[in-house]
């Protein structure tokens, strides 16, 4: 049975909006160009996930809170299950958001004893490898995605396919993103790591 999505809920979710693109505007301002263009793709990465991490932390806060203090006055079950689905989408986002700029753990023992070819094909190696492990990923991930839009969460009444949705969103960016990087490395571009801050 298909229930209306809770108000309160609407009203979280609009106020994290918000929240999330001034936190992202004011805090990484380290990756805005001087006179050049605004890289909007990274500004949407940025603020979705600002978005899914408060959402998370005042799902969270807010569950504990009326648990142990306000039971007696306020209900929020839907709490618990915004929160998972928040965590979900955080979780597959920040992986693809990591691929973007080659940032993922890696074992280099031995890759650091190559050569700069040879630590460049041993890279364009492993994005093709990514690629080939993705596709089936996203192929099941979005069929199984599909088969559960005839099913409803119990407190949030949204589609059951949006906890796997993810799978296959989070794979076609990764996918992308690594189609990208093997492109930048065959073309010998510098690949800027999302970890270096400009001081």
């Amino acid at each position: 049975m298909n229930m209306p999505i809770p108000r309160e809920l609407i009203v979280l979710v609009v106020l994290l909006l918000v929240a999330a693109l001034a936190i992202t505007l004011v805090l990484r301002r380290d990756w805005w160009p001087e006179g050049g263009r605004l890289d909007y793709w990274k500004l949407f990465e940025d603020t979705f996930s600002q978005f899914l991490l408060l959402g998370m932390l005042i799902s969270l806060t807010m569950q504990i809170g009326i648990r142990y203090a306000l039971s007696d006055y306020v209900t929020a079950p839907w709490t618990e299950e915004f929160a998972r689905l928040v965590m979900v989408w955080l979780a597959m986002f920040g992986a693809a958001s990591i691929q973007r700029s080659d940032d993922h753990i890696s074992m280099t023992i031995v890759f650091n004893l190559l050569g700069d070819r040879a630590k460049r094909w041993v890279r364009v190696f492993g994005d093709v490898v990514t690629i080939f492990v993705l596709v089936p990923v996203v192929w099941y991930g979005w069929e199984t995605s599909i088969s559960l839009n005839i099913m409803y969460t119990i407190q949030l009444g949204v589609p059951l396919s949006l906890f796997a949705y993810p799978i296959p969103v989070a794979g076609t960016l990764m996918i992308v993103h690594s189609v990208m990087l093997i492109y930048r490395r065959l073309r010998n571009e510098p690949i800027q790591s999302s970890l270096d801050l400009e001081v």
